[in-house]
């Protein structure tokens, strides 16, 4: 019997600590979500190639285009493009780009997309360090 009535206070304590209404604004990005680069304090130089990857959530093929790659600095700024084109989400990554930055700072990677019904969808990457040497060319990606 004490078991039963410990169950019987766990159901009711959850039902009441479940939210009533459970409607949320909805994503414009379907789940999209970058998968690399996912981890911070990475150092990266100007000039040579990187590539962005990321998982295209709940979009089907041909639902959300990726149509550019910003650089942004720490105070949320757009620095410079980095990328353009058009790569459907479910590709996974856009092609190699030249990193491109004009001083040595903190930066993320802002991936900009487009769903074929809604609203702009934005991702920001995580933050790394970007080395700025006038000497390094750009390498061919």
């Amino acid at each position: 019997m004490k078991t039963f009535i410990a169950l019987l206070v766990l159901i009711i304590s959850s039902v009441f600590a479940a939210p009533f209404d459970k409607r949320q604004e909805p994503d414009a990005c379907g789940g999209f979500r970058i998968t690399s680069p996912n981890q911070s304090g990475l150092q990266w130089t100007n000039g040579e190639c990187y590539q962005v990857s990321f998982d295209a959530g709940n979009n089907a093929a041909g639902a959300l285009k990726i149509t550019s790659i910003d650089l942004v600095d720490s105070n949320g700024n757009v620095v410079k493009p980095q990328w353009t084109g058009s790569v459907d989400a479910t590709q996974g990554y856009v092609p190699n780009f030249n990193l491109n930055i004009p001083k040595t700072g903190t930066y993320n990677f802002r991936v900009n997309a487009q769903p074929t019904a809604g609203a702009k969808c934005t991702r920001d990457t995580v933050t790394f360090t970007g080395t700025y040497n006038p000497n390094s060319g750009s390498a061919q990606c």
